[in-house]
């Protein structure tokens, strides 16, 4: 497979995992998800080295979960090798639609002015929550007493990073981002329509959703932590801001979400090696 995509597909990104068990706790986890159930699955690993034994096991968890191992993407070659000697297609993840190359221009101020009518100015409130050991993400609301003001003690470099996401170019997509399709931009993402549980968004800048995010969010995919995803319902099988990745929590029955037509918008950002997802507006 050349293209890096695939129908019916449903893409697993677990190039966050350090040891074997990790990349089996993980992936367990996913395709348990409804939404997995016989689908092409491609795996995204990353640096981790693994042997055929463990790829085997790999490949018998996703069979015996009525899913299908269609390829897997690595940095290692000791994976690499591992895959080939059982035949497990290798392939890098590319877009299905042609990213543009955008040079570094202000972001419209109309288009911001509208935005952040829905999703609320930039969050200048962040609670000092740590991060929570197991799922590493909190979800909160615009009621919750713990919020302080950090933005004004920002160093320097860090008020680089912060406002970075504003001087990028946006790429806007009207269309749903199916199962199995990956998106990429060097700069900020605005997607009109939702993104599918096995799909893919990742930008170097903000990442926003007008629909339901319901697959893979990366933003700040250049390590900015700063960076935020917003969408109208923040429905996401994994996300990360930066290198902080996080999973959505196991007490929320997020893969039966309605659609609806009424939503509350929610924002994704780091704090403390957490990510924190604010309700927006809620009761309005």
């Amino acid at each position: 497979m050349d293209k890096g995509y695939i129908d019916n597909g449903f893409i697993v990104d677990l190039s966050h995992a350090g040891k074997t068990s990790e990349v089996i706790y993980e992936l367990s986890r996913v395709l348990d998800m409804p939404e997995a159930k016989e689908k092409h699955i491609c795996l995204k690993l990353g640096s981790i080295d693994l042997t055929q034994n463990e790829l085997t096991s790999i490949r018998t968890l996703v069979e015996l979960m009525n899913s299908e191992l269609s390829f897997i993407s690595t940095s290692s070659a000791d994976t690499l090798e591992a895959a080939q000697g059982l035949d497990i297609k290798i392939s890098e993840f590319t877009n299905e639609m042609e990213a543009p190359t955008f040079a570094p221009k202000k972001a419209n101020d109309e288009v911001t002015k509208a935005l952040n009518n829905i999703f609320g100015a930039s969050s200048e409130n962040i609670p000092p929550e740590e991060k929570t050991p197991s799922d590493n993400v909190r979800v909160i609301d615009d009621s919750d007493s713990e919020f302080v003001n950090y933005e004004e003690n920002l160093d320097e470099e860090s008020k680089v990073l912060h406002d970075e996401p504003e001087s990028l170019p946006t790429l806007y997509i009207r269309k749903t981002i199916r199962s199995g399709q990956s998106i990429s931009s060097d700069g900020n993402i605005i997607i009109i329509g939702d993104v599918n549980p096995g799909a893919e968004v990742i930008a170097k800048g903000d990442i926003t959703v007008w629909g339901i995010l319901g697959g893979i969010a990366h933003a700040g995919s250049d390590n900015n932590s700063y960076a935020k995803i917003r969408a109208l319902k923040l429905n996401p099988v994994q996300i990360r801001i930066g290198d902080i990745f996080a999973r959505r929590p196991d007490t929320v029955n997020m893969p039966f979400i309605q659609k609806t037509s009424v939503y509350t918008p929610e924002e994704a950002f780091a704090y403390k090696g957490s990510i924190v997802i604010r309700k927006i507006h809620e009761g309005n």
